[in-house]
This record gives C-alpha cells, sequence and structure tokens, in this order.
C-alpha cells in the first residue's frame, strides 16, 4: 500500500495536537483530522503543574506563561461545616513547578492545535471520519470534509476522539467504572463571581458537599467557570429536571457557593453531561493507539483529563517512532504503551474512590495533623503520577489507616502553615 502520510490522528484537541506536534519534532508526516472548526467550547479549563513540562517540550510554555492565569493552588471548601483548606503547588515534595494554568479551552486547544499546524502537521477541520480500515500492509481511513467524501492512508492510526471513543465503542472495548457513584456535571460561566484575591486569584476552589462537589475555576479576563458534578443519590432525586433546574438544586445545598454568586452574572447557558468513568480493555493493536480520553477517562475531580492526554501522546509518539523505524506494527510491541499510561491513571483513580468512600474527602479537609501526607495530596494534586516518588506508597495503603491524619486540622488552614512543622525528607526522583 502506498501511505499519503505517517501517522493519522482523529481528533484534535490536547491528546491529538499534542501527538502531530511530537510526531513533527520526529520528522515524521502527519495528518490530523477534527470534526469540529476551532475555537469551540470545552470544559475541562484547569491544568495541572507537572503539564509544564510537556508544554515546554511542545515549544509552547512561554506562550501559555504570558496568556492566562496563574494557578497556585487548590481550596478546599466543605460546605455542611464551613472548613477550609489549601493546597499550594510550591509544597509538593518535587520542587520546581510551583503553579499551573486555567485556561479556557476554546482558545487554549486552537492554540495548541494551530502550534502543530505551524510545525508542519497537515489540519483538517469540519472533517468527519466515517471508517477505519486496518489492513496487513496499512490502515485506510475513510472521511467526509469540505463537501466531498475521501480516504487517506498511512501505517499508523490514532485515535485522539476524546469521549467519543471511536474505535473503542465500534469495537466494545469500554468498561465502565462502576465504583464511581457520579451521574451528571453541570456547568456554566459566570461574570462577577467572588472570587480569591491577590495571588491566590487564580487557585480553583472545590467544594464538598452532601451529594456531590462543585467547582470555581477563575479566569484572566475576569469571567469564571462554575459547576457541579453530582452523585446518582442526588440526581436521582431530581431526575427529570433540566440542567437550569438541577444546578439550582444543586447550589441550594451550597451556601458558600452561593455566597460567592450573589452579584455574579450568568453569560452562557447552563450545560450538562454524563460523568461516566471508563476504560478501554487495549489502548492499542496491530497499527493502532489510542491516547487521552479515547483510551480512558478519569473522574474530573482533580482536574487529570488534559494531563494525561498529553503524557499518553508523549508516550504514543515514542512507540510510533520506534514502530516507523523498523517497520514492525504488531499489537505486541505497544503493551508496554498502556502499561505507561495506567500508571498514571491508577493512582489518580484510586483517589477517586478513596473520596467517594469518605476516606479522602475527610482527609483533603483534616491533613494538618500529618505533614507527610499533606505533602504526598499536594503532589498528586500537582498531577506527579508518572516517577516513582516516596508519596506514591502513601496513596497506594489507602488513607483509611490515616487516623491521625483525619482528627483535625488544628486551625492551620494551608499547606504552607503545616511546612512550617517538621517536613518529610525531600525525594527527587
Amino acid at each position: 500500500m502506498k501511505h499519503d502520510f505517517d501517522v493519522i490522528v482523529a481528533g484534535g484537541g490536547p491528546a491529538g495536537s499534542s501527538t502531530a506536534n511530537y510526531l513533527r519534532q520526529k520528522q515524521r508526516s502527519v495528518l490530523v483530522l477534527e470534526r469540529e472548526k476551532f475555537p469551540r467550547f470545552h470544559i475541562g479549563e484547569s491544568m495541572l503543574p507537572f503539564s509544564n513540562d510537556v508544554w515546554k517540550e511542545l515549544g509552547v510554555f512561554e506562550k501559555i506563561d504570558a496568556e492566562y492565569i496563574h494557578k497556585p493552588g487548590a481550596m478546599f471548601v466543605h460546605e455542611e461545616s464551613g472548613a477550609e483548606f489549601t493546597y499550594y503547588f510550591d509544597t509538593a515534595i518535587r520542587e520546581g513547578r510551583p503553579y499551573a494554568y486555567q485556561v479556557k479551552r476554546a482558545g487554549f486547544d486552537k492554540m495548541l492545535l494551530d502550534h502543530a499546524r505551524g510545525l508542519g502537521a497537515e489540519v483538517r477541520e469540519e472533517t468527519r471520519v466515517d471508517d477505519v480500515a486496518f489492513a496487513a500492509d496499512g490502515v485506510t481511513v475513510s472521511c467526509t470534509g469540505g463537501g466531498r467524501s475521501y480516504t487517506v492512508s498511512a501505517p499508523m492510526f490514532v485515535d485522539a476522539t476524546g469521549r467519543d471513543a471511536l474505535i473503542c465503542n465500534r469495537r466494545q472495548l469500554k468498561v465502565p467504572d462502576g465504583l464511581v457513584t457520579t451521574n451528571v456535571a453541570v456547568h456554566c460561566m459566570f461574570q462577577n463571581v467572588d472570587r480569591s484575591g491577590g495571588a491566590d486569584e487564580g487557585n480553583i476552589i472545590i467544594g464538598l458537599f452532601n451529594g456531590g462537589w462543585w467547582w470555581l475555576i477563575p479566569f484572566k479576563d475576569g469571567d469564571t467557570s462554575v459547576g457541579m458534578v453530582l452523585e446518582k443519590s442526588f440526581s436521582k432525586l431530581n431526575r427529570g429536571s433540566s440542567p437550569d433546574e438541577m444546578m439550582k438544586a444543586g447550589l441550594e445545598a451550597c451556601p458558600h457557593l452561593q455566597k460567592r454568586l450573589v452579584a455574579a452574572k450568568r453569560i452562557l447557558p447552563v450545560g450538562a453531561q454524563g460523568n461516566w468513568s471508563y476504560r478501554s480493555k487495549t489502548f492499542y493493536d496491530d497499527r493502532l493507539l489510542m491516547v487521552g480520553d479515547s483510551a480512558a477517562f478519569v473522574d474530573p475531580l482533580f482536574s487529570t483529563g488534559v494531563l494525561l492526554a498529553i503524557n499518553g501522546a508523549k508516550f504514543a509518539v515514542e512507540h510510533i517512532d520506534r514502530a516507523l523505524t523498523d517497520g514492525d506494527f504488531s499489537a505486541e510491541r505497544f503493551k508496554s504503551y498502556q502499561d505507561q499510561c495506567v500508571a498514571g491513571m491508577e493512582i489518580f483513580k484510586s483517589l477517586v474512590h478513596e473520596f467517594y468512600s469518605e476516606n479522602l474527602r475527610k482527609v483533603l479537609l483534616a491533613s494538618a495533623r500529618n505533614p507527610t501526607v499533606c505533602a504526598a495530596i499536594t503532589s498528586m494534586l500537582a498531577g506527579d503520577v508518572y516517577k516513582p516518588s516516596m508519596w506514591h506508597s502513601v496513596v497506594k495503603k489507602g488513607f483509611s489507616h490515616l487516623p491521625e491524619a483525619s482528627a483535625g486540622a488544628d486551625g492551620l488552614r494551608s499547606s504552607r502553615e503545616i511546612m512550617q512543622l517538621p517536613k518529610p525528607q525531600r525525594q527527587l526522583s
């Protein structure tokens, strides 16, 4: 088969554009097929500090740093008790990544896609992938765009179609995470929200309440993303409600959030989406890799989506480049790709399970009696999940065995205050 490109990527979000970017750095020809026209609205606006390593490798860090508000930490608020606690990223076990960013995904994703295009990737927007045929000598993709239907071919195909999960759904590989009890997310954009001030203005604020959790994400232009993830028990009580009505019901359970929205003006309709966590049975096959949400979706509690997507892109390209060099595109050679991706996902998945089982929910607001636990949580919130380090062992054991950590916060309200106590030994890895 005569190939048109080295790699065809379906999807132009962070997973797809980062894959294309890394491929162009290795001088591989790549075609990106994107169904929509960018910019387009997307939730998932809060980044993690350990993404900064990838932004630097992709060559976009300086632009991001200049354009978007800095996110130095994450504040957690307990609605019922009023307790608050802030984790600052500069107190993580591994130093050097003191902040992340809050981004409006429409412009952010377009910037990433345009950067890949600027490096030489061919990008075709408003193009639908109709079919993907895998053969012994290559992959043929049938698509429709620009008013016509046509086919293109390559030795490798990357599925970066997000939660549409093109290949995963067609092959019925999706396995839901039955332990995560969330059901629906509702979200909106506001102006004039009462946000944190000063150096803390860019912090994400996460509220915990009996029925779910909410987020408040501030942007540089003054707009604020506000949303709620509602557990099944809560959404069942409001079955049949519109997204507007669901958010109103959620707000009634959240007096802290209500106060922040007293003078706020809504500037977008309330949106809603199902929040099912899942994982594909396999992330690979002959001539195929799945990257980002097309392979797995972890509950958005810790803002992990983009981190997992762009690191998955990095891992994928390492494998693709070697396969193109030696001409071996068999499934077996890609097994370690899935292992790399799952290593990070498993940390977050275990933490999400701990949160919904109430163990981590308690510890998040009461870790001041245990600096080691506090540093571990801060490192997790920063996205330090891929390299072995001291804190991973704390997470793998779970939090139910830490009565000291859940006994009370002793009046301390941030990880910076805690780190004035004896610190755990820092370990660089």
